[in-house]
């Protein structure tokens, strides 16, 4: 159906702050929470059952729009990757900046909404090759899987384990070669089904992820002061304007996304789907924040969806030659700073500066904001120079499915804002921790060049303490890793990578904050090595790695100091 409208516009009055707000389309699914969007799926379709609750989940993110409309999610290698983390694998920027993905992405997420739905538990296992899902009803678990194939079922009509393949591989081989729904058509077009039915039978290398998958601090509260607006576009504002990710590995930075001329995968198209038209969105954030009369202005641009990039626009007026304007931006709320640009005078009249670029390549640049969620500008004059009419412009990236399209006729669209509740994203590379923290201590970096992990140096465990000033709460988080089968994440693949074997004998880990770096402190996480396995089924094949994300509410603007120590275990 022909879609109607190209562009959304949300706008700021010209005197009150506006927070979070959202417009949607009648019965269509709310993708700023994880929790709405489960229950708007099991709405549309119909679900009652688990099982129908279940499977409604897994159809809604079904890859390249097979038998959904409109297709919310496709399958595309190397465009969801944000330095330093590497792979996006935080669900709410997946759902909303990006949309597509391969395997490791999606299986997480389809675990994290059937719990946020309310299934009592899901969890993700990694085959070597392979990521998948699991959910537990009806006593057991149960394989649905939105990437690849579809489900299998057991003899008796319900639907397989993980477990129940390993043990018999048939499940997907009689299944798949017998029919082509649910199936992956590539599959079955490739004759790859024996291949898919052995990495779930070649056992020794299944691995389940004994604790969250994935990180779950991101959201999609902003807010939009006096002067400013957000507009959307269903399809890029330009051809080539797409966030395009670079990987650094030993001092070098590269596209991350790679050519593969079987499949007709170009990096020049951007991360468009292969299987049809749909495309990617992007969005400009516009602020024109008043002039300061003082010599330095920071202003603060804060983004629900990815930074592709921006322009700073100004009126200047620069007296005589010793008068001067720079500006700067900053990615780690203030802690360094990178040129922008710098106007010498004298001058009257528009000036136009951008972030600066970082890294140019074959199809793109990276610039200071790509691939962040927030950033600072800093303004500096001389006493003889003079700015007006600022104009801070931010281009994001979004997924275009989680917007209002319109279709000819009626349509009833709803509008909500919500409470102020805005949070700044400060992601710390974990090179930099040290350099970043207000103190560390018995601490030392493990790295290959390209990824690494932070182990105590000595007996005792490592310690990480954070200064941030915040007057609307603090998400801390990080990722705890059990070392002692030689596995680590691979930022790269969002797979396994072999490390050196570290003891965790007397393992312990917390997360704690205070008002004052001497304490007390209040413990917000603490790890708990014990397991308990809903199906009375205890499994050894274990990625002990909890992602952590814990919410600290703040009444009021406070200097906050958040501690992390880990003993006999390892951090990034």
């Amino acid at each position: 159906m022909r879609r109607l409208l190209c562009a959304f516009l949300l706008l700021a009055s010209a005197n009150a702050q506006v927070y979070s707000p959202k417009v949607l389309a009648a019965r269509q699914p709310d993708a700023s929470n994880l929790t709405r969007l489960a229950h708007s799926i099991y709405n549309r379709a119909d679900a009652n059952t688990p099982r129908e609750k279940a499977e409604a989940i897994w159809r809604f993110y079904l890859t390249d729009g097979r038998y959904v409309e409109p297709g919310f999610w496709y399958h595309i290698a190397g465009w969801a990757y944000e330095e330093p983390a590497g792979e996006v694998l935080d669900l709410v920027k997946l759902i909303n900046s990006y949309g597509f993905g391969l395997c490791y992405h999606i299986a997480p997420l389809l675990a994290a909404t059937w719990k946020a739905g309310g299934f009592r538990d899901a969890r993700v296992w990694f085959l070597t090759g392979h990521t998948v899902a699991e959910v537990f009803y009806d006593g057991e678990y149960h394989y649905f899987d939105s990437d690849m194939m579809g489900y299998n079922k057991r003899p008796t009509g319900v639907v397989a384990s993980v477990r129940d393949i390993e043990a018999n591989g048939s499940l997907i081989t009689a299944q798949g070669t017998s029919q082509s729904i649910p199936w992956y058509p590539a599959d079955v077009r490739e004759n790859a089904i024996d291949g898919l039915a052995e990495l779930f039978t070649t056992t020794n290398d299944n691995w389940l992820y004994a604790y969250e998958r994935a990180p779950q601090s991101h959201t999609m509260d902003f807010v939009l002061r006096p002067g400013e607006r957000l507009v959307r576009f269903f399809e890029p504002e330009r051809a080539n304007l797409s966030y395009l990710p670079y990987k650094e590995a030993n001092g070098t930075w590269a596209e991350f996304p790679q050519e593969i001329a079987q499949y007709a995968i170009r990096t020049q198209d951007g991360p468009h789907s292969q299987k049809d038209n749909r495309r990617w969105g992007t969005g400009r954030l516009e602020y024109r924040p008043a002039p300061s009369t003082t010599p330095v202005q920071i202003i603060d641009v804060t983004s629900p969806y990815v930074i592709i990039g921006g322009e700073f626009e100004f009126d200047a007026a620069l007296t005589s030659a010793a008068d001067s304007v720079t500006a700067e931006t900053s990615t780690d709320n203030g802690r360094t700073w990178l040129p922008a640009g710098r106007l010498s005078g004298p001058h009257k009249g528009p000036w136009r500066t951008e972030p600066s670029v970082l890294t140019r390549s074959e199809h793109g640049r990276r610039t200071t904001l790509s691939g962040r969620y927030a950033y600072q500008l800093r303004l500096s004059k001389t006493t003889g120079a003079s700015l007006g009419n600022l104009h801070i412009s931010t281009v994001v990236q979004l997924n275009p499915r989680t917007l209002p399209a319109l279709n000819p006729g009626h349509n009833e669209l709803t509008y909500t804002a919500s409470a102020p509740q805005v949070r700044n994203e400060l992601v710390i590379d974990p090179a930099d921790a040290c350099k970043a923290a207000h103190t560390c201590a018995n601490a030392s970096f493990v790295s290959d060049g390209s990824q690494g992990y932070w182990l105590p140096t000595a007996a005792g465990p490592a310690e990480f303490i954070f200064h941030v000033n915040s007057s609307n709460g603090v998400e801390a988080g990080a990722r705890i890793l059990n070392l002692t089968a030689g596995l680590a994440p691979d930022k790269f693949t969002a797979e396994v990578r072999k490390v050196p074997v570290f003891p965790s004998t007397n393992a312990e880990a917390s997360i704690a904050w205070s008002t004052s770096p001497l304490g007390p402190y209040k413990t917000v996480w603490q790890y708990d090595p014990t397991l308990h396995w809903l199906d009375g089924k205890p499994e050894t094949r274990l990625l002990i790695w909890p992602e952590v994300d814990r919410d600290i509410p703040l009444k009021s603007a406070t200097d906050v100091y958040l501690r992390y120590r880990v003993r006999g275990l390892a951090i990034d």
